[in-house]
């Protein structure tokens, strides 16, 4: 089924999330690096890439809200409610870590900062897997191959994957 909120039939929600994906599952990377190392640096990286994270994370959850809430089949789907759910969950800590890294960076890696971004890692890993499975096992936000449906017609037989 298609995305409500496409460019060209290529769904937007699906193109944002990369960026929270990488940035906060990179939080936990650099607070180990700076507890590694010592070097101020690393520990200000966290803070932006959380800040990064959160920002593209908040654009991305709008886009995806509104897919939801527009599509009634993927609210049937309760790995769609899950991924929201973990999703909500990600952005939570993400303020969070953006809430105990602003004032002081490198006071705020150990201990709370590298076990709040440690969870958020896990927890990103979880959204993205629930993700992956809206759109591969139940197609969500994909399209169908028009030029075999124009070549040989729509297959009245074949139901679409999410139903």
């Amino acid at each position: 089924m298609e995305s409500v909120l496409a460019i060209a039939k290529h769904p937007i929600h699906p193109m944002l999330v990369t960026f929270p994906i990488a940035f906060l599952s990179m939080v936990v990377v650099t607070d180990v690096l700076f507890l590694w190392l010592g070097a101020a640096f690393w520990a200000e990286l966290s803070l932006w890439l959380n800040v990064g994270g959160l920002g593209f994370g908040l654009l991305a959850g709008v886009v995806g809200t509104f897919d939801m809430m527009s599509i009634r089949v993927v609210r049937r789907h309760v790995s769609a409610w899950n991924h929201f759910i973990v999703a909500v969950m990600v952005l939570a800590i993400a303020t969070l870590g953006v809430w105990l890294r602003l004032p002081d960076p490198v006071a705020a890696v150990w201990p709370w900062g590298l076990l709040s971004s440690a969870v958020m890692a896990g927890l990103v890993g979880v959204a993205g897997w629930l993700g992956g499975t809206l759109s591969f096992r139940h197609g969500v936000g994909v399209y169908g191959d028009e030029e075999a449906d124009a070549a040989d017609g729509p297959d009245p037989d074949r139901k679409p994957p999410a139903e």
